[in-house]
C-alpha cells in the first residue's frame, strides 16, 4: 500500500504542477484505532513554482483526489498551511507528527518549530471541546455501539484532558495520551480494552458503552464551565511566518528572492 501511495503523490506533483514537501497518514490510522479495513487518510503540504504566487488571479490553495482503493488525498498549499498555523490550527498540528510519514522535506522542520512556537492551549482546549461536544449530539445512543463513533468522542476528549494537564499539543496516539494523562485506573483499563476490542473487530457491551458515553458527557458539562476563564492569547506575528514561507520557497526553487532591508 505504501508503494501505490507513493507513487500517486508523484502523479499529484505532475498533474498539478507542485513540489509536496510532506505527506503523512491521519484519521484512524494515525489515532490508533484503526482496523485491516479501515481507509487510508493520505494529508500532504505542497508548494508551488514561485511565479504561481505572483499571479493576480490567486492560485487554489487545497487539492483533493478522488478516492482510490481506499486512500483519500487531500493537501494544502503552503501558503495556506502556514496561515492556519499563525492561528494554531489543531488539525495541521496533527498532521505534523513524526509517525506514518510518506514523504517529509528537510525544510518541514522549519514548519515544526513554527507549530511549536504557534501552539496556543486556549485555542486547542476550545477545539477539542468543541469537537467532543459536536460528535457527541451527532450519534445517537443506538449509533456509539460502533467503536469507530465512540472512539471520535473518546480522542478530542482525552486530546483536551492532555492539554489542560501538560499544557502541550497532544499526541496523535489514544493510547499514548491514556497512558500519560491523571485519571482513574479502571477508567484507563476501560478505554485500553475498547481500543483493543475496535483493533480486533470485537464487540464492546452496550452497558460498558454507555457508561463511557454518560461519563465523557458529565466531564464535558464541566470542561464548559472553564473555557470562560481560558486567556485569550495574542496571533503569533507575521515575520517569522513569511521568513519560513519564503526560504523554504527559495530552498525548494533553487531561487533567490530579494528581500526589504528593515
Amino acid at each position: 500500500m505504501r508503494k501505490i501511495i507513493l507513487d500517486k503523490l508523484k502523479s499529484i506533483e505532475r498533474e498539478e504542477r507542485v513540489r509536496i514537501l510532506y505527506a503523512v497518514e491521519a484519521g484512524s490510522r494515525a489515532w490508533g484505532y484503526h482496523t485491516d479495513e479501515s481507509d487510508y487518510d493520505v494529508r500532504f503540504i505542497y508548494i508551488r513554482e514561485v511565479t504561481a504566487y505572483l499571479n493576480l488571479q490567486g492560485t487554489k490553495d487545497v487539492i483533493v483526489k478522488p478516492a482510490q482503493y481506499s486512500i483519500e488525498f487531500s493537501g494544502w498549499d503552503l501558503s495556506k498551511a502556514l496561515k492556519l498555523l499563525r492561528k494554531s490550527n489543531p488539525s495541521l498540528m496533527e498532521w505534523l507528527t513524526n509517525e506514518n510519514v510518506y514523504i517529509e522535506h528537510p525544510d518541514i522542520e522549519k514548519v515544526r518549530k513554527l507549530r511549536d512556537q504557534t501552539f496556543s492551549p486556549a485555542r486547542c482546549l476550545i477545539h477539542y471541546y468543541h469537537m467532543g461536544r459536536r460528535n457527541m449530539e451527532k450519534y445517537s445512543k443506538e449509533e456509539i455501539k460502533d467503536l469507530k463513533k465512540m472512539m471520535t468522542i473518546i480522542r478530542p476528549w482525552l486530546a483536551y484532558k492532555w492539554i489542560k494537564e501538560y499544557q502541550t499539543f497532544p499526541p496523535n496516539g489514544v493510547n499514548e495520551m491514556v497512558d500519560s494523562i491523571t485519571m482513574n485506573e479502571e477508567m484507563k483499563a476501560t478505554i485500553s480494552s475498547m481500543l483493543l476490542s475496535r483493533v480486533n473487530g470485537k464487540e464492546v457491551p452496550f452497558p460498558i458503552l454507555m457508561f463511557m458515553e454518560k461519563y465523557i458527557r458529565e466531564d464535558l458539562l464541566k470542561m464548559e464551565g472553564t473555557l470562560e476563564d481560558l486567556p485569550s492569547d495574542d496571533s503569533f506575528q507575521w515575520g517569522e511566518i513569511n521568513e519560513t514561507f519564503l526560504n523554504i520557497l527559495e530552498n525548494v526553487w533553487g531561487v533567490h528572492l530579494v528581500r526589504e532591508k528593515r
